[in-house]
């Protein structure tokens, strides 16, 4: 095996760490976590499951919000099939995602069935996010189970 196949292996497993650790995060509820997968400034869009158009924020900004939204919410995050794609300091790995959402101390959930794409750049840090798009395939549940949704009714 040459340095460059190596090297290769190597990057595709940090990319996959990464976006395993990002995905873990929501779950155990790390926020700490989930900000040291993120470069500083990142580019989301969730238009298909909330309907906002895609942008730009800060990292801490997107952390803040999703530790607001969820602090009421269980999840289980699962990220499979992850295809790699790497051309010099930047990736994009698309992966199967499931989510499973549940209201603590409540029997009701909401689940989410899609993909995400992420978009990576090779940090002095290692690999981080740049870019989120996550695509929905179906939903099933209560959507008010988000705290996203719950914030946004009467």
């Amino acid at each position: 095996m040459n340095t460059n196949s190596l090297q290769l292996l190597l990057d595709r497993a940090e990319i996959t760490d990464t976006v395993l650790r990002f995905a873990r995060a929501f779950d155990i509820k790390d926020w700490d976590l989930l900000r040291t997968c993120l470069t500083d400034e990142i580019e989301t869009d969730y238009s298909d499951f909330r309907g906002e158009p895609p942008g730009n924020l800060k990292a801490d900004e997107y952390v803040t919000s999703r530790s607001s939204t969820l602090q009421d919410v269980k999840t289980q995050h699962l990220s499979t099939n992850h295809l790699i794609t790497i051309d010099g300091d930047e990736a994009i790995c698309i992966s199967n995602a499931v989510i499973y959402r549940s209201l603590i101390d409540r029997d009701e959930r909401y689940d989410t069935y899609g993909y995400y794409t992420h978009t990576l750049q090779k940090t002095t840090e290692g690999w981080k996010i740049s870019k989120i798009k996550q695509t929905v395939y179906w939903n099933v549940g209560n959507p008010l189970v988000h705290g996203k949704n719950r914030k946004n009714t009467p």
